[in-house]
């Protein structure tokens, strides 16, 4: 029989200082004294990979549960029984039809949104809502952020980015209206800031220095309450406060020993070299924010752009030196498909890393991913040849009973994006019988 608790909590209860508060993850004393435990939020992410992928990498052998993934989703293995690898789905909004050339472009304004993108580099943008704006606007107010935006690469909000089409395409999957994209922070640091708020901002070092003096970290101004409150909670709890505690100042440290890439330079402890975050650090460091934001319930609904559309970025830490763009455009030659197989890999073990680490998140009674659907995707197919069905898409978690593991599912025609996206919704609360061009939502179990 569970034990009698001796203090409930309030699911969102924040430790608090002077000029501060950090929410603090799900803790037993939540549940009332007596009750049943609550049922855990629901809680949805959609990761885009831009410029498609190896198509002969992304290796799936046989259908159904008894699939075997290899290749690059060899990495997801471990995880298998909790996601789902489709083959088949399609975003014929994607496509060129008379538009002519831009399918970057195209692949990441319809990734979340499956409607036409109007072609223009002027102000009059046009896309439709994408799906996690449309679950934010149905459980964003339960939650201290309705939705969260993160990405790896910074980018312009006007302009001509892709053959005519306004970088706002190229560079936004989240659609807030059809014509108001949601722009992505880019900054670890600065998405840390928002969670879980930061000193004030100051430019000067020396006056950052003497701020370090004051403040040395966001966890001192409320480290008398965490105290108070692991006196109040029983054994369980206590330690796992104090192992939170410590994971969120470890991650702070973290980043603050590495510069702001967006905005002013912030020093160095002494004795080490200035340098810029590594991309591969970079990637881990915003799965792990946002399985924070998560862990803490202070968002239900998060995007996460691995690159922009058309995405330039370079790999020298995979021996990848080249852009990732100009390998996409292979042409059949086997040293540029090996290439992109290594960039593809690399975003599958940060995948599976960011899943693994969901599923050891105590919950109470479940972990974070049984409560999570997480869709992994590109908008393209192959880069080189520009297609937009054949897509590479992964659903993982349960989704608080939603989902289940079906291992692979591939279709014998082609199935519209939009079918998943509509079933996500239904899976998060949304009242919806249609989305963008569905012909009915996925089965998910």
């Amino acid at each position: 029989m569970r034990p009698i608790r001796q203090l409930a909590l309030d699911r969102r209860t924040f430790l608090r200082g002077a000029a501060t508060c950090i929410a603090v993850p799900w803790l037993e004393a939540m549940a009332p004294a007596l009750r049943p435990l609550p049922a855990a939020p629901r809680r949805a992410l959609f990761v885009f990979a831009p410029n498609g992928v190896n198509q002969q990498a992304w290796s799936i052998a046989g259908q159904g549960r008894e699939a075997v993934l290899d290749g690059t989703l060899l990495p997801l293995r471990p995880l298998q029984q909790r996601l789902t690898v489709f083959s088949g789905l399609a975003i014929e909004a994607g496509r060129s039809r008379k538009d002519g050339t831009g399918d970057h472009a195209r692949a990441a304004a319809t990734f979340l949104t499956c409607r036409r993108a109007r072609k223009t580099g002027g102000a009059d943008i046009e896309v439709g809502v994408s799906s996690d704006q449309v679950i934010a606007q149905a459980v964003g107010d339960a939650t201290r952020f309705r939705s969260l935006e993160v990405g790896i690469e910074a980018g312009a909000a006007a302009g001509i980015c892709d053959s005519g089409y306004s970088c706002a395409y190229s560079n936004n999957i989240s659609w807030r209206t059809p014509n108001a994209p949601v722009a992505k922070e880019t900054s670890p640091k600065a998405v840390f800031a928002r969670l879980f708020g930061d000193p004030e901002r100051i430019v000067d070092a020396e006056a950052q220095r003497r701020q370090r003096e004051r403040s040395r970290s966001v966890l001192d101004a409320v480290l008398g309450d965490a105290k108070a409150l692991a006196g109040k909670v029983g054994a369980a709890d206590a330690r796992k406060l104090d192992q939170y505690l410590q994971s969120v100042r470890e991650l702070e440290q973290r980043l603050e020993r590495a510069p702001d890439e967006d905005g002013p330079q912030t020093p160095l402890p002494e004795g080490l070299l200035a340098a810029g975050r590594p991309l591969g650090e970079k990637v881990a460091l915003m799965y792990e924010l946002l399985a924070l934001a998560f862990a803490t319930d202070s968002t239900r609904v998060a995007t996460f752009m691995l690159g922009n559309g058309g995405s330039n970025l370079s790999y020298p830490f995979l021996g990848v030196p080249e852009s990732h763009h100009e390998l996409s455009h292979h042409g059949g030659k086997q040293d540029k498909l090996a290439a992109i197989a290594k960039i593809n890999r690399f975003h599958a073990e940060q995948f599976a890393a960011f899943l693994q680490r969901l599923a050891a998140h105590d919950e109470g009674g479940a972990d974070l991913l049984a409560s999570s659907l997480i869709v992994y995707g590109s908008g393209i197919g192959d880069g080189n040849r520009h297609n937009h069905d054949h897509l590479p898409i992964v659903l993982a978690g349960e989704g608080g009973g939603a989902a289940a593991g079906r291992g692979h599912v591939a279709f014998e025609r082609e199935t519209p994006m939009a079918d998943l996206h509509l079933a996500v919704q239904q899976a998060m609360g949304v009242v919806a019988e249609e989305f963008a061009d569905s012909r009915g939502a996925l089965a998910l179990r």
